[in-house]
């Protein structure tokens, strides 16, 4: 098949033939979507407009690159799917994966990397997997296809651009409600600059200063330690820092859907930069916002948000001050 054989994901088609033509793919993508909705299809479409002999941006369905592809024998094209009754991914397969995908191309000219159930990978898997989308390979493309993203690692989610087929089961954010107005604010004023970019760090880190604050509040209610009047000194400071242990566990989960909001706020803005469709947009409801704030921007500049984004992910990974960290990412997008 190629990208015109597909009219029911007409906008999705477009876009990735469109984004092919100008050398602009992304280096990961989420296709999210239940079983049946032509996630896979498009995946293996997108494999041969790569890699087609004969045509550019898409595929001719006849070249030995095409038909290789089809039969999944194509040694540049690799797959990790469940195969066992347990329905997981394991971190042998994917250790197997990330080997094959850093190989040299036998003979393509873009690899392609396309895991099938993407969120039966379990936790050593998952964070295994993370490196390899951290530090891709280079003239690769990776793929994940997910019936139920929300099941998917924070850091996955935030370092792929998602594009969805049909309805998934979704949970929205819960932090969307709060971030969002700010996000929209900050970039559709007229202004731009120093002083807008601290008023939004600002705002940013009284919001995750409160969601500290609510599940610190939340987490020692629940370990209620209290109950344990007679412990001993040394059982109570164990249990005291298996309970920060656990605080600040869940608060870097939650900062981290927090920067996933972010990143997928501007990734509708990059969207809308391409003038995609208004369906492969996260947010929807405020796409006006996202055309005024994409209006002016080239599409360099649009991308360089999400990697100035990214960046502050790499730094807080290496435990890097949550405000720098914030601080140099936020003043790349505020001050460009």
């Amino acid at each position: 098949m190629s990208f015109s054989d597909l009219p029911e994901h007409r906008s999705v088609a477009e876009q990735l033939r469109r984004s092919l033509e100008r050398g602009r793919l992304a280096h990961a993508y989420l296709f999210a979507g239940p079983r049946g909705s032509g996630k896979g299809v498009m995946a293996k479409t997108l494999a041969k407009a790569l890699n087609c002999l004969k045509k550019e941006a898409d595929s001719c369905d006849r070249c030995d690159s095409c038909k290789r592809i089809d039969a999944n024998v194509h040694p540049d094209i690799h797959r990790v799917q469940p195969e066992s009754k347990s329905r997981r991914i394991s971190i042998e397969e994917i250790r197997e994966f990330e080997r094959s995908i850093h190989l040299r191309p036998t003979e393509a000219r873009v690899k392609v990397g396309i895991i099938v159930d993407a969120d039966c990978m379990g936790e050593e898997a998952s964070n295994a997997f993370l490196k390899t989308l951290e530090e891709p390979p280079a003239q690769t493309v990776i793929l994940l296809l997910s019936g139920e993203p929300q099941r998917l690692l924070p850091t996955i989610l935030s370092r792929c651009l998602k594009i969805s087929f049909g309805q998934t089961m979704r949970v929205e954010s819960p932090y969307r409600a709060r971030l969002l107005p700010l996000l929209v604010r900050f970039s559709t004023r007229d202004e731009r600059g120093i002083a807008l970019t601290y008023r939004l760090l600002s705002e940013l880190s009284a919001l995750l200063q409160e969601i500290r604050v609510e599940i610190r509040a939340r987490v020692q209610a629940e370990e209620n330690l209290e109950r344990y009047g007679e412990l001993d000194s040394k059982a109570r400071e164990r249990m005291e820092g298996q309970m920060e242990a656990r605080i600040e566990g869940e608060y870097r989960a939650a900062r981290e859907r927090v920067l996933e909001e972010i990143y997928m706020w501007f990734g509708d803005v990059l969207f809308c930069v391409e003038r995609a469709d208004e369906n492969l947009l996260e947010h929807p409801d405020t796409i006006h916002a996202a055309r005024r704030a994409a209006t002016g921007l080239t599409y360099a500049r649009a991308a360089a948000n999400l990697d100035a984004i990214e960046q502050i992910r790499e730094s807080l990974a290496r435990n890097v001050s949550e405000t720098l960290a914030l601080e140099v990412g936020l003043l790349k997008i505020g001050t460009a």
